[in-house]
């Protein structure tokens, strides 16, 4: 059958931009691999492209006229917004399947005829989170059980049928790419020394939620109380063609800040890197941190660290929390620096590696060909449904509620993520320790009125649950 698949991000025969589109390319191979004709809608890159094949049957179009960098993809003329519908239906009108990759094509009367498939790939941009609410896809791929959680949670609240389209998929990690391997390549390219330097990842993009002033504080630490010396942090930049203003802001406002605080030296701020390079990278790295508040759906990095061999410390915010037991990777509370430096200095000290059954382990949770399979059946099997129907719930004295599943109780309160802050709640802690779900009976026990539950529900810690 012919698959149309759709990104917003540009898409390059020679280089990978960020985990959705390296999942991307995979998927697009297995099903060209599958006997199955694959043209692939993708934004074009500043500069513009031209068509490209990546195989016999994978046709690459990178022409839809997306505003970039991010944000604001539709930050586009009214005529531009148009050409994109003008060639997405044309390209769907001999499709047997569609299959969006992300949330973020806001356009459903394109597909209405062609039996489509949705894969959330997080639960935090803007476009995405619109999208669950108005995008009208036969089935919903959700990449974690946190992330099928948030969007049951959500648009599922308001549209209780979407529910019924999910199937939870995590995303795999291509044990060829991402293997303990020889990590000299990346000592030689970047001047390191393993007897001198003690070497910390921050392999992310350049955003501020993604948690590199958190590992500038860990760092200080590192080095002001637990007198680590040596240390080198490997933080890769944003490729030139996909920087925008915001980006070098950001990167003005890290390098004043490594400034203030004398740690220049400690960072490396590199070029991009390549796919072939990853192994060598994450396996030269002493330990991996991820201690951002963006709200992650995966959060490939701490998981592919883990896979080559080096420990992640991850905040608990979104997927992290639930991802893997706390026995396989570290966690650490959002904003607890102290913590967090604790553990990566007691794997500095220790020299500590993942491997032998705790690798396995990971490895078997990240199965990719579990992953491969489970896109192709889902996209091949997807037949076309009915728009799912609204049906937005009511807030009464009969309402039952629960903890958000993107919230959690830790020592400091109740932590939002969208909010990234904790909320001390006494009243609401004593609730949830009778039972998971908040009913009347348990309210008039502990003597909270409704308006103090809807107060809670409106900054989105407890949501409404249907009977």
């Amino acid at each position: 059958m012919k698959i149309v698949c759709f990104s917003i991000n540009p898409v390059f025969p020679d280089r990978i931009t960020g985990g959705a589109s390296k999942h991307l390319m995979r998927l697009v191979q297995y099903l060209a691999g599958q006997g199955h004709q694959v043209v692939l809608l993708a934004a074009e890159a500043v500069g513009g492209q031209e068509v490209f094949a990546l195989g016999e049957r994978i046709l690459v179009k990178p022409v839809l006229p997306f505003h970039l960098p991010f944000p604001q993809p539709y930050l586009i003329a009214p005529g531009d917004l148009a050409r994109l519908c003008e060639l997405i239906a044309e390209e769907l009108r001999s499709a047997d399947r569609f299959y969006i990759h992300d949330g973020e094509l806001l356009l459903p009367f394109l597909y209405s005829d062609v039996p489509t498939v949705i894969s959330f790939r997080d639960n935090f941009y803007p476009e995405s989170i619109l999208g669950s609410f108005i995008n009208q896809a036969d089935e919903i791929i959700a990449v974690s059980n946190f992330s099928a959680a948030a969007l049951r949670a959500s648009a599922g609240r308001v549209l209780p049928e979407i529910a019924n389209r999910i199937h939870t998929v995590l995303n795999g990690i291509d044990p060829e790419i991402f293997f303990p391997t020889d990590p000299s390549p990346i000592f030689h390219r970047f001047g390191l020394d393993p007897e001198k330097h003690r070497i910390i990842l921050h392999p992310h993009r350049p955003e501020p939620g993604k948690g590199l002033l958190e590992t500038i504080q860990v760092v200080e630490i590192l080095v002001r109380d637990f007198g680590i010396e040596g240390i080198r942090v490997l933080v890769p930049q944003w490729l030139e063609l996909m920087n925008g203003e915001a980006e070098s802001e950001f990167h003005r406002l890290i390098t004043a800040e490594l400034s203030r605080r004398g740690l220049t030296e400690n960072f490396i701020f590199h070029d991009w890197l390549s796919q072939s390079d990853m192994a060598a990278y994450y396996s030269a790295g002493e330990v991996t941190l991820c201690l951002g508040n963006m709200v992650e759906a995966f959060g490939n990095v701490a998981y592919e660290s883990l896979v080559c061999g080096t420990p992640s410390i991850a905040a608990r915010v979104g997927v992290h929390r639930s991802q893997l037991p706390d026995e396989l990777i570290d966690k650490v509370d959002y904003g607890d620096a102290r913590a967090a430096a604790a553990a990566a200095a007691q794997i500095l000290m220790k020299r500590s590696r993942v491997e032998g059954e705790r690798l396995e382990r990971i490895r078997e949770a990240f199965s990719l060909s579990r992953q491969l399979q489970s896109y192709a059946r889902i996209i091949s099997e997807a037949k076309k449904r009915k728009p799912p129907i609204s049906e937005p719930l009511s807030i009464d004295e009969n309402t039952r509620f629960a903890l958000a599943p993107w919230c959690y109780l830790s020592e400091k309160g109740f932590f939002q993520d969208y909010h990234a802050r904790y909320y001390d709640i006494p009243s609401l802690k004593e609730l949830l320790s009778l039972s998971s779900v908040i009913t009347p009976e348990t309210r008039a026990y502990c003597g909270v009125q409704l308006e103090l539950a809807v107060a809670w529900y409106q900054l989105g810690i407890i949501i409404p649950i249907r009977d």
